[in-house]
């Protein structure tokens, strides 16, 4: 029972790492493809409307979008969330290694009940810790198709590395 609690807890904290990695990866390209706007409107408009001046109201009207964007940037949760779901990211990932390095003495039996419950709950409390440090109070929105990748992805590593369980 308790070893069975405890590979759960293993694999819900690797579905959870593998989960904050792939948000961490859409945060960026979302971040990117905001900087990237900004640098083309504002280079870019400029440009264009001295080209195309018959396309002023376009040109004009990029402008203002842009500096819009750029003056609510600073407001838009992605440059925060991406410096906090990295660090947690990072931090839980050595949760899991570490948790899966006593998973042998867990699955051999060498420890009683009592232990593999006292360690889960250690590491339970680390996992705690460790997003209140980082994500505090504020949850990430919940994306199904990445949890979806996340909980595929954690499938094939403990296929690969624990066939028998």
């Amino acid at each position: 029972m308790y070893q069975e609690r405890y590979w759960r807890e293993m694999d819900q904290l690797k579905v959870h790492v593998l989960y904050l990695e792939l948000y961490l990866e859409k945060t960026i390209n979302i971040d990117r493809a905001i900087n990237m706007f900004l640098a083309i409107a504002s280079s870019g408009s400029i440009a264009g409307w001295v080209i195309w001046q018959h396309l002023s109201f376009v040109w004009g009207a990029i402008i203002a979008v842009s500096q819009a964007v750029n003056a609510i940037k600073p407001y838009l949760p992605y440059a925060k969330r991406l410096r906090a779901v990295h660090s947690a990211s990072n931090e839980l990932e050595s949760v899991f290694i570490a948790m899966e390095s006593q998973w042998f003495k867990v699955a051999e039996g060498q420890l009683t009940s009592e232990q593999v419950h006292s360690l889960q709950m250690k590491y339970k409390e680390k996992i705690r810790q460790i997003s209140q440090k980082h994500l505090g109070s504020s949850t990430l929105p919940e994306n199904e198709k990445l949890l979806g990748k996340a909980m595929s992805s954690a499938k094939i590593y403990f296929d690969n590395f624990y066939p028998s369980y």
